[in-house]
């Protein structure tokens, strides 16, 4: 064990530090919010998948948006939940920096999923008669290539840095991993690794801020000066699904930003705020979509009716 501490090679997860019992209520919790997620997503996933009349553009894009939220809860919650049950918890390095790797990487695609979902409803809205030939699959497979690749090469070359650092601790005052924790653990110069951090956070929120500010501001303005059909009406609908959905996911990170600047909140709530930050948007999502989109409601109750009848015949 001394020899692991030694060089670094495997860290320490601080945790939340609780009693027992809380600690079981927390796995059990953490459980069922994971479960819920898997679920819920994936049946999303499915539903589109083989649904041909749900091939269209935003819900090829929502597929991304699932594949992109369970990228991220499985890259924490998994391990939270078997942390729960060990006093000591060990993570290698290798596998912190996978961990820290994939929340970020979330994150950002994240961020440009949701960009290109607004591009999406933009045209839908504000150009009906051409949708079809400005959303072709040529279109689709462009921007859904670009929030991935983008967001990649971003990440890529903000871990790339990280790796350079050398190490001179072993603890993660954390629940899991993230690049900030990363930074912590070494006693070299980080300001090169600060700034290009800052850089990437900064640039992927201007970008989907400002381009959502701004499709929405001419779909405002669409709804307000042109007459519209029921293929506009649909498409507002859809549109504020989106908007909500993006609102929850910008405003989650708020939580563990104003938690911070007071300082009477216990690091245990701190913990749980940069926890609810990953968690709340996956879990929410399958909800906003499936509940709010007509579409996918169909779907979910023609295939519980569908097995309903299949089994009284039974």
């Amino acid at each position: 064990m001394n020899n692991a501490y030694s060089n670094f090679s495997m860290l320490i997860l601080e945790g939340f530090v609780v009693q027992t019992e809380v600690g079981f209520v927390l796995f059990f919790s953490v459980l069922a919010a994971y479960v819920f997620i898997v679920i819920g997503n994936v049946t999303l996933f499915l539903m589109v998948t083989f649904n041909r009349r749900l091939h269209a553009p935003m819900y090829v894009m929502l597929c991304n948006m699932t594949v992109c939220d369970l990228m991220g809860s499985s890259a924490v919650l998994p391990r939270m939940i078997s942390d729960f049950l060990n006093d000591i918890k060990l993570i290698s390095y290798e596998a912190c920096f996978i961990q820290a790797f994939c929340i970020h990487f979330y994150s950002a695609a994240a961020h440009l999923i949701l960009t290109a979902m607004a591009f999406d409803r933009y045209v839908a809205i504000c150009d009906p008669l051409r949708y079809s030939t400005i959303m072709t699959n040529k279109t689709l497979v462009k921007l859904c290539s670009m929030a991935w690749g983008v967001s990649f090469t971003l990440i890529f070359i903000l871990f790339a840095l990280v790796l350079k650092l050398p190490r001179c601790r072993s603890q993660i005052r954390h629940v899991y991993c993230s690049n900030g924790n990363l930074f912590l653990l070494s006693c070299a110069d980080t300001t090169v690794n600060t700034v290009f951090a800052v850089f990437v956070s900064n640039f992927l929120t201007a970008v989907s801020l400002c381009a959502i500010f701004w499709t929405y501001a001419k779909i405002l303005i669409t709804c307000l000066f042109k007459t519209f059909s029921n293929s506009k009406s649909k498409a507002i609908h859809t549109c504020s699904t989106h908007l909500a959905v993006y609102v929850l996911f910008e405003s989650s990170p708020l939580f563990s930003i104003i938690a911070l600047q007071f300082p009477n909140i216990t690091p245990n709530a701190i913990k749980a705020m940069g926890v609810l930050t990953i968690a709340i948007p996956p879990c929410l999502n399958p909800i906003i979509y499936g509940i709010s989109t007509k579409e996918i409601r169909d779907n979910v109750a023609r295939y519980f009716k569908k097995k309903a009848v299949r089994s009284r015949w039974k």
